[in-house]
């Protein structure tokens, strides 16, 4: 229902509402909604009376441009549109007494305030703070923090800030600025930072004007917490500082107080200034009224500002009646504006609970309407309506105090005429100390104002219950005034306050009663008039001439009208913050360039592992060890990996993460692609720098101030073989500070890869730079790591484009992954991340032709095939011929038919111009102006078709910098213009394809395959080998090249190229016909050339390393420079017992051991390896040691005494006796004064080696003695015994250091790293344990060696750590990591001591064999980086069925696991399984089943398994079985036979449901061990051999036993022959039984090997035998059986290239006279046998692992270029020289019958 209108009352009238009945109060609020208008929607009424007419449907919009005089008139009329609001007939207001019409002179709401300016671009600077402030202020909008509840906004003040958060009306401008800064994180941080820096520099500044502090203030709301409180603090202190009062700094403290952020403000700060402004205010006030009047303006703002943050713990003594008492002091002031302020201070004050508040009823009566509206008025629209009520409420609490005020200031004169009317009533203000509504309803419209909230403070001004009261008048002129002269308003703002003003003065005769209140306004408009806006500055004059009709002459306002400072007219501030920095802006710029080029949608942080030898398992987040590394004080580390492997874009990663958590000032990441740096190294941080756009004076102050992260990408790339860090000269004194992430491909490390990047430190004394160099090796992904980047693959957008271009519905990780594991072989490819790249981009089209998954073959170089074809192809559907120029156009429609060829062609052009034209240096820079007639025009230059393939192929550029996507596919394309093959993609999907014929390699003589050396490009030569894999005619040709060789000398390059390739492909070069060829510089290492003809051939500087040069024939060969990768050993006539370099490296010593002759001593000249003197002496020699300056040499032996020699004469100096037990080991002091002896007797003792005599017995250890060595820096003796313990003692005093108790067990051998840092012990058993040196603390445990150690050594670098064994072994170890690096296995016996020679390029190992091994450590190193997954002992080995493939099970060291593996027959090559056993299962067993499935015994949980190794392979328990210990299975695949540690022998029935059947229990009734079980061909015996000699033959049908024997020495194997009708038996006694078991025939022995026999097999022709044996051959026996004439086997063949023994042989079913062999050396080994006539050779088909070097055989007479040293080494390798000659009879070592002789002397082949 509508109100109907009501009579206006009088102006003079009085409200009836004080007098109401309490029956009427309960309509109270109905009433004033229905008055105000906010309870129900009316229509509000225009008085007929009323001089204007309402024009609420004519109003004119509202004036957006700026005003000019002339349209001030045009405001006016406005003014006068009043609207009346007439209340209830029945009802009238309380207050006001009088009403007037309202003015609606703010025509609508308008945000807060906000200076706004021109924003900067995202990369431009800025240039004043006023940009600065508001650019925050956006930001700040960007982040707004989540809604708040209610309570915690009740506790938040009116903030600009918060006001500008929930403001939604920004413009688009503004809008799109945030989305612009939303992207660029660098650009938001360098606003925020610039705005701390000015912070800090403002504190600095002890004199601060008042552009300073208006500059500073500007930036307060918009500051972090921090830092607001930062500026707060200092400008609190600079005002308490100041000798007089600074007015500016006063209003700039008070300004920060009101906009403070959100939670920056706590009471302590308020209480803190309040009681510096009362102090202050207390000195002064006595004095003129200018500062009192500043200093109480601002009381007033604060204590405002304290009553919204309801400050509770103000101190009623020493706060408020102190302040109280200087406000009412001020009464007396004859100034009105002062007493005016004061006033309201005081009024404020009383809203300021103190800690006893006494007024809590009447605050708790007001907090909602008055504390609780004003607090949230910054973020929620304030009701009105709910406000006027409010004050209402507030009004009739306070008890009419209106009336009271009204009736004191009615009649008052002007204050010119009579100022102490006014100033009487201005002293109510003080009275009693009551709260006065004026001031509640002051706050109300300041809160307005504050919220925009314009239209409700024109209502409030003229609806206010107290506007009739002259305080509430002063107040809302003095805020108009303020809102008028603030530049921050809208300039219709502006002028809409001056009119306002105007309309109150001329207009309502409720503001004109008290004539103070005119002359105020007056006063506030005068004062406008001098304002510097022109417009506001027009209307104020007008608006003066008009009042000054009616009003005479008035005085000036004193102070000046200002809310705020005004805005500063220049940013000193910031000038000299950007003077200070002015690299951070080019840093910003560069920040951002990076962060947008590196962003990567798709990424999976890579792991690695310490170093290149370190288990794939033990591995760590790359991410996590390169921060820790820039988070300490080494200076360089290495990231290594192979091609493909992520190296790149984890280094674009890092770099992309280090500029996100980029802070200004702190550590600089620059991404350098060295191959695009012009010598890097040389000046190579300026010339990255210069390149983008750093001038030299920025460059400069980086070098001398700032830190750098240099993330080297591409160290390969670069064709570098220099150290960059020591070239460059980073972290010396006066040079670039830096941090150095530098990667590298492993295929481009030689073994002495670490001088390239290892720092020079910067103190030259110290003892290594191993503390400031790191290195990882980033590992494969695991299968976790590909799923999740399928994951993220199969969700980026550009996944779902590729899919749209091909018309194909995009897949789900779910069925990439399942695709992936469907296709054979491609998982293993898919481990390194760019092949997972290319075969995810391959898949949809791949599969789209090929919808038989398991038929699909895929390789690494057919990935990069379909790579190359599809990105061709999907570039080319993104041509749009209707868009292109006709120039475009005319080179396009040639090519459209076959766009991928073109492509393709112009692909290999540019590979092999880049590779022919800058030696494949893979940034090609191109300046059209400069270069036009270039080579790079042809690819690069303005033809229309060079450019449509250009930017269809997969290059990038950067400026004038053009390269390939990834190096690898510059390689690749190589590899095709060396040979591009007949089968491409095409063919493969479509074989009606047409496409070009093959490379044919001969006719190519100006190819890159016949002028450039590619061993220099290892990747290259890697595509070309899986090339030559999947393409026999490859192999073909390359074969020709090198037969071309022998008669074209141009041809040498190429036959190099090719035999290195084919070699690396894993071919074998068996009885080759290399005669002649000419292959300089060719790399053969591990080539396999078994009989090969090399007569006459050029293999000058040829690589030669660990091949296999069996009964090949070099002879006349030139050999100039020729590689072994081997030393000779030196050949003793005794057991070699202790080894010792002298320190300069030119002499070693070795000690012999004899039981005989006693001990020997020998001096070696290590140049020519001759020795020089020796010695004898009465003991047998256990340990020696040569002083420091290799004059002198001791030794200790088993007689218990120390003998020091002199080396020069060979005389014996002293001979030290005490110990009662033998000495074992010995050492010199560094110094050389000391020698220390440690023996059997539990002691160790300190000898004078001068004087011979002893300085110490040292005793504590409570057994055996057996290692003491020296700290490097003499100060410790080390010594470890028997007792388990490891103990220090002082070398200077004996005393008793720290003691170690390892848990390895007994300690054998001690040795201290170089550097003093480690010390490393090594235990029976074969454990080996590092030490923190200073510490004592255990460090890494070294697992591999199987026997007790017996030596270690350090090298001199402390890098490496060597050790020796009684396995017969020396190891070598990363000492950083405890990872293993090779194993060495060239000794024929146990080996009792390892040395590393001073230079640290050899190491030098004794042992039983008689030999002093020599290693080269570079070939060490060169061969561990090339072995991988080597397998340590082969233990079974089975042909499939078919004789297609090769089973074998062994033992890996580094995995400390079984494995199983399989290999095609033929060509060696691996022939992956389906599936891999888990490592806790242990294999026992391999085999296969009838239809060729392979398949493993395994134990689990004492449990028998048997998996077929196949997808849905099944796997059988067999119950009943536990800790099987020998298991095989039948041929037949019937039966299976297990012997467990118990000696019990269980037979399973695999056709009858897994029966079970014991056939010995606990080793029969002699309690035998059981150690062998074989099974008949056909399955029907099983015999059980014992170490005992007991052989059981059972029935496995029946499970009975068929019979018994026993050969009284014990089993090692055992073979049936084919028929079944005879039983070879191996025994440990070195010779071999046949037992028939058809006949009592005496059996037959058989003689040679010089071991026990652990392996043999029939041939299935049963005419041939092969065995193996502990003594390292086989020996191939043949049966010779003449007509009527007894059975005879002979041995016609001994092969003794073996490293280790032999453990198992098997005959190929299919091929006659073929056999593979299993090693405890790793090697597998397939062999063929030829018989013409009388002579029996066995060849070699191929091996793996085979390891050494192998010249059994060799030819070498009339060689050309061999050193004597490396002569010696052939021949002690089993080369025939000169002086040799061949021939001789074949020995028969047959016998019948009889007991063996027992030979001290092994046989020798």
């Amino acid at each position: 229902m509508g109100n109907k209108p009501s009579k206006q009352p009088g102006p003079h009238a009085t409200s009836d509402a004080g007098k109401a009945n309490d029956t009427h109060r309960v309509r109270r609020r109905d009433v004033i909604r229905d008055i105000f208008g906010f309870s129900r929607s009316k229509t509000k009424e225009v008085d007929a009376t009323a001089t204007n007419q309402a024009v609420s449907t004519q109003t004119p919009p509202h004036v957006v441009g700026p005003l000019t005089a002339s349209s001030a008139s045009d405001v006016h009329p406005v003014a006068d549109q009043a609207v009346i609001s007439t209340p209830p007939v029945d009802k009238s207001l309380p207050a006001p007494v009088k009403t007037k019409r309202m003015s609606n002179i703010f025509l609508e709401n308008l945000a807060a305030p906000m200076m706004k300016i021109e924003l900067p671009a995202v990369q431009d600077r800025i240039e004043v703070t006023q940009q600065l402030a508001y650019c925050n202020a956006l930001l700040l909008h960007g982040s707004s923090p989540p809604q708040a509840t209610a309570a915690e906004l009740e506790e938040q003040a009116p903030d600009p800030a918060i006001t500008l958060q929930t403001n939604p009306n920004l413009d688009k401008k503004e809008l799109d600025w945030l989305a612009e800064m939303d992207k660029n994180l660098p650009a938001k941080e360098r606003i925020s930072w610039l705005g701390t820096r000015m912070v800090d520099e403002f504190a600095k500044d002890v004199l601060k004007d008042s552009t300073e502090i208006a500059e500073i203030v500007l930036l307060g709301p918009v500051l972090d917490k921090e830092t607001y409180r930062s500026l707060l603090s200092c400008t609190i202190t600079a005002f308490e500082q100041s000798v007089l009062l600074n007015v500016d700094l006063l209003q700039g403290l008070v300004q920060l107080v009101q906009v403070a952020p959100p939670d920056s403000l706590v009471s302590d700060d308020l209480v803190k200034i309040l009681r510096v402004l009362r102090i202050c205010l207390q000195d002064t006030h006595q004095q003129s009224s200018v500062h009192p009047f500043h200093l109480t303006l601002a009381l007033s703002r604060l204590l405002d500002v304290m009553a919204e943050h309801k400050v509770k713990d103000l101190n009623r003594v020493e706060d408020h009646e102190p302040l109280s008492g200087i406000l009412s002091g001020l009464k007396g002031s004859s100034d009105p504006y002062l007493m005016y302020q004061a006033c309201y201070a005081f009024q404020a004050l009383q809203y300021v609970p103190d800690d006893e508040s006494a007024l809590q009823s009447v605050l708790r009566h007001g907090t909602g309407v008055v504390n609780g509206l004003i607090q949230v008025s910054g973020v929620f629209k304030l009701d009105l309506g709910a406000v006027l009520e409010g004050l209402s409420n507030l009004q009739e609490a306070l008890g009419g105090i209106m009336v009271v005020a009204r009736d004191v200031y009615k009649g008052m004169n002007s204050v010119m005429e009579s100022g102490r009317g006014v100033l009487d009533g201005l002293k109510e203000g003080f009275s009693e100390g009551k709260k006065r509504p004026w001031y509640a309803a002051i706050r109300v419209a300041q809160a307005l104002l504050q919220a925009g909230q314009l239209m409700d403070l024109n209502q409030l001004i003229y609806e206010a219950p107290c506007r009739g009261d002259p305080l509430f008048q002063w107040g809302i002129c003095q805020l108009l005034g303020e809102m008028a002269s603030d530049v921050m308003w809208d300039i219709n703002v502006r002028l809409q306050a001056v009119v306002l003003l105007g309309d109150l003065y001329k207009n309502d005769s409720q503001w004109g009663e008290d004539e103070s209140v005119k002359t105020w306004m007056v006063n506030i408009i005068g004062q406008l008039s001098t304002v510097s806006d022109q417009i506001v500055k027009t209307i104020v004059i007008a608006l003066l001439r008009d009042i000054h009709q009616d009003q005479g002459t008035s005085t000036r306002l004193p102070y000046p009208l200002r809310s705020r400072l005004p805005p500063p007219k220049s940013s000193p501030i910031l000038a000299r913050v950007q003077n200070i920095t002015p690299l951070e802006y080019g840093l910003s710029q560069y920040q951002l360039q990076r962060k947008q080029q590196h962003h990567q949608t798709v990424y999976i942080p890579p792991l690695a592992k310490p170093s290149l030898k370190a288990k794939d398992e033990d591995v760590f987040p790359l991410l996590e060890k390169v921060l820790e590394f820039l988070a300490s004080e080494r200076q360089v580390m290495l990231v290594l990996g192979d091609s493909g492997s992520g190296k790149s874009t984890f280094n674009r990663h890092l770099e992309h993460r280090l500029w996100t958590d980029y802070k200004q000032g702190g550590p600089i990441p620059l991404f350098i692609n060295l191959p695009a740096i012009d010598r890097p190294d040389q000046d190579l941080i300026a010339k990255h720098l210069r390149a983008n756009n750093f001038s030299e004076d920025q460059i400069q102050e980086m070098k001398q101030h700032r830190q750098l992260v240099l993330i080297c990408d591409g160290y390969d790339e670069s064709q570098q073989q220099g150290n960059l860090h020591r070239s460059n000269a980073l972290n010396q004194p006066g040079q670039w500070n830096t941090k150095m992430v530098i990667s590298c491909r492993t295929q481009f490390l030689g073994s002495d890869y670490l001088i390239r990047f290892k720092p020079q430190p910067t103190d030259r004394y110290a003892s290594g730079s191993q503390d400031v160099f790191q290195e990882a090796v980033i590992t494969p992904f695991s299968k976790d790591q590909v799923e999740s980047y399928v994951e993220q693959y199969a969700q980026d957008s550009q996944t779902a484009l590729l899919f749209r271009n091909q018309n194909q519905s995009a897949w789900s990780s779910e069925e990439y992954m399942y695709k992936l594991s469907a296709i054979p072989n491609i998982m293993d490819l898919v481990k390194n991340p760019f092949l997972l790249t290319l075969a995810l981009k391959a898949l949809p089209g791949l599969v789209a032709l090929n919808k038989d998954l398991a038929s699909i073959r895929i390789t690494r170089v057919r990935l990069y095939d379909m790579f190359v074809d599809q990105w061709m192809e999907t570039n080319r559907l993104r041509i749009q011929p209707n868009t292109l120029s006709q120039k475009d156009l005319e080179a396009y429609t040639p090519m459209e038919n076959d766009f991928i060829g073109y492509g393709v062609d112009y692909l290999l052009r540019l590979a092999a111009a880049i590779f022919r034209e800058q030696g494949g240096k893979p940034v090609v820079q191109y300046n059209h102006l400069l270069e036009r007639n270039s080579w790079k025009a042809e690819f690069f230059g303005p033809d229309p078709q060079a450019k449509l393939l250009r930017e269809a192929s997969p290059l990038t550029r950067t400026g004038n910098q053009f390269r390939f996507v990834h190096r690898s596919v510059l390689e690749y394309l190589l590899s095709r213009v060396i040979y591009n093959p007949v089968e491409t993609v095409e063919k493969v999907m479509d074989p009606e394809s047409e496409i070009a014929p093959p490379t044919v390699l001969l006719s190519d003589g100006n190819g890159p395959l016949f002028q450039k050396d590619l061993l220099a490009e290892p990747s290259i030569i890697q595509f070309l080998c899986d090339r030559v894999k999947s393409t026999p005619d490859l192999e073909q040709q390359l074969r020709a090249v090198i037969d071309l060789s022998k008669t074209d000398l141009s041809a040498a390059i190429a036959a190099t190229n090719a035999i290195t390739i084919l070699v690396r492909s894993g071919l074998t070069f068996h009885g080759a016909d290399l005669r002649g060829v000419r292959i300089p510089g060719a790399d053969l290492s591990g080539g396999q050339f078994d009989y090969a003809q090399f007569q006459g051939a050029d293999l000058r500087d040829v690589n030669l390393l660990r091949s296999w040069l069996r009964e090949a024939d070099l002879s006349g060969a030139t050999m100039d420079g020729v590689q072994f990768g081997e030393l000779p050993y030196l050949e003793l006539e005794k057991d070699v017992g202790a080894c010792a370099y002298t320190s300069n490296g030119r002499l070693l010593a070795v000690g012999a051991i004899s039981w005989r002759t006693g001990a020997s001593i020998g001096i070696y000249d290590t140049s020519a390896w001759t020795r020089t003197y020796s010695f004898t002496g009465p003991d047998n020699m256990v340990t020696m040691a040569f002083s420091p300056d290799g004059t002198r040499v001791v030794f200790g032996g088993f007689g218990g005494t120390v003998r020091l020699w002199d080396c020069a004469s060979g005389e014996e100096m002293f001979v030290m006796e005490g110990h009662q037990d033998y000495v074992n080991s010995v050492a010199f002091s560094p110094c050389g004064k000391q020698i220390a002896s440690s023996s059997g007797d539990k002691t160790v003792r300190v000898w004078d080696s001068r004087t011979g005599e002893s300085v110490f017995v040292l005793e504590g250890h409570t057994d055996y003695v057996r290692s003491v060595k020296y700290s490097p820096s003499g100060e410790w003796l080390v010594s470890g015994g028997s007792d388990d313990t490891i103990r220090f003692w002082n070398s200077e005093t004996g005393e008793v250091g720290i003691v170690l108790e390892p848990s390895l067990g007994e300690v054998w051998t001690l040795a201290f790293s170089t550097d003093g840092r480690w010390i490393a012990s090594g235990h029976v058993g074969g454990g080996l344990q590092l030490w923190h040196a200073e510490s004592g603390e255990p460090g890494p445990v070294l697992h591999g060696h199987t026997g007790d150690l017996t030596g270690i050594a350090f090298s001199p670098n402390s890098r490496w750590i060597a050790s020796s064994s009684l396995d017969g072994t020396v190891r070598l170890w990363d000492a950083s990591t405890g990872t293993p690096i090779n194993k060495l296995s060239g000794h024929m016996a146990e080996v009792n001591d390892v040395v590393f020679s001073p230079d640290g390029l050899q190491i030098a190992s004794g042992g039983k064999d008689n030999r002093v091994r020599l290693w080269d450590v570079d070939s060490i190193l060169t061969s561990s980086v090339q072995q991988q997954d080597q397998l340590e002992a082969i233990q079974r080995t089975m042909y499939s069925p078919n004789g297609q493939a090769i089973l074998v099970f062994g033992s890996n060291y580094t995995r400390s696991s079984q494995t199983v593996l399989q290999w095609d027959s033929i060509t060696g090559a691996p022939v992956p399984l389906s599936i891999e056993l888990p490592e806790s299962r242990s294999v026992m067993s391999v085999s296969y089943s009838l239809d060729g499935i392979p398949t493993a015994a395994v134990d689990q949980d004492e449990t028998l398994q048997l998996w077929e190794l196949q997808e849905g392979g099944r796997k059988t328990t067999l119950e009943g079985s536990w800790s099987a210990n020998y298991v095989t299975v039948s041929p037949c695949c019937r039966w299976i036979v297990s012997a467990n540690l118990y000696n019990t022998v269980v037979l399973w029935d695999l056709a009858s449901t897994q029966q079970k059947h014991v056939l010995i229990e606990y080793g029969g009734d002699d309690g035998e061990m059981i150690n062998c079980l074989v099974f008949s061909a056909t399955g029907h015996q099983l015999a059980v051999g014992t170490g005992s000699g007991s052989i059981w033959l059972f029935d496995p049908q029946s499970k009975g036993l068929i019979m018994s024997k026993s050969i009284l020495v014990g089993i090692g194997a055992m073979s049936f022959s084919p028929d079944g009708q005879q039983l070879a038996v191996g025994t440990t006694a070195s010779w071999i039984n046949f037992w028939s078991l058809q006949s009592e025939e005496r059996a037959i022995d058989l003689m040679g090997h010089a071991g026990c026999v652990n392996s043999i097999a029939y041939s299935p022709c049963g005419e041939w035998i092969a065995s193996g044996s502990w003594d390292k051959t086989v020996r191939v026996w043949r049966r010779r059986q003449p007509p009527g004439d007894a059975e005879n086997w002979s041995c016609v063949s001994t092969v003794c290239s073996y490293f280790d023994m032999v453990l198992d042989i098997a005959w190929s079913p299919t091929v006659p006279m073929e056999f593979v062999t299993g090693c405890r050396d790793g090697s597998v080994r397939v062999w063929r046998v030829s018989s013409d006539g009388g002579d029996v050779v066995v060849k070699l088909l191929w091996g793996t692992n085979l390891a050494v070097l192998n010249a059994e055989g060799l030819v070498l007479k009339g060689t050309i270029g061999l050193s004597p040293m490396q002569k010696k080494l052939l021949v002690q390798s089993g080369a025939i020289d000169d002086s040799l000659t061949e021939g001789g009879e074949q020995d028969d070592y047959t016998s019948s019958g009889g007991d063996e002789s027992d030979d001290e002397e092994p046989l020798k082949a």
